[in-house]
């Protein structure tokens, strides 16, 4: 496993080099980083963090906050999105707009996911996919509460 999650952070770092933004941030709270810029295409990591742009890994300590990801996001504690592609893990995730992909947690929320949602707690307003927790719960979805599993199509 950590040959894996060695092998994906050199080949977000590295693949990223060829575009205009950071390849690597280092973040110690908040907006305290090196360097402060507000894009990463690469390799994002820190205790807690806000990053408006990241392409690649956000991998924090505490919490991880950005406004656009797309890759993984992962936080201990809690991650914060607004649009979201890729694979979001932490015990915490919440988004305030669109998500892409999988989130993974024990209290998921999204307004807007086209995906999985695993986690002890799910909850979206709106969902083109699959919960699989103890309690999914799908705003609009023609069952909107249900145990075990639930689905939007």
């Amino acid at each position: 496993m950590k040959r894996l999650l060695s092998a994906l952070c050199a080949i977000a770092a590295f693949a990223s080099i060829s575009f205009a933004a950071t390849p690597l941030k280092l973040s110690i709270w908040g907006k305290i980083a090196i360097p402060q810029d507000d894009s990463v295409n690469g390799l994002e990591i820190g205790i807690g963090t806000y990053t408006p742009e990241v392409k690649g890994i956000m991998c924090n300590l505490i919490y991880a906050k950005t406004d656009d990801c797309s890759g993984w996001q992962h936080a201990w504690l809690i991650t914060f999105t607004k649009l979201f592609k890729g694979l979001q893990t932490s015990i915490i995730n919440l988004n305030s707009s669109e998500i892409a992909g999988i989130q993974k947690g024990f209290f998921n929320k999204a307004v807007s996911i086209k995906g999985l949602q695993v986690g002890f707690i799910n909850v979206a307003e709106n969902m083109e996919g699959v919960q699989i927790g103890f309690i999914n719960f799908i705003k609009n979805g023609p069952i909107p509460i249900m145990i075990i599993a639930n689905a939007k199509f």
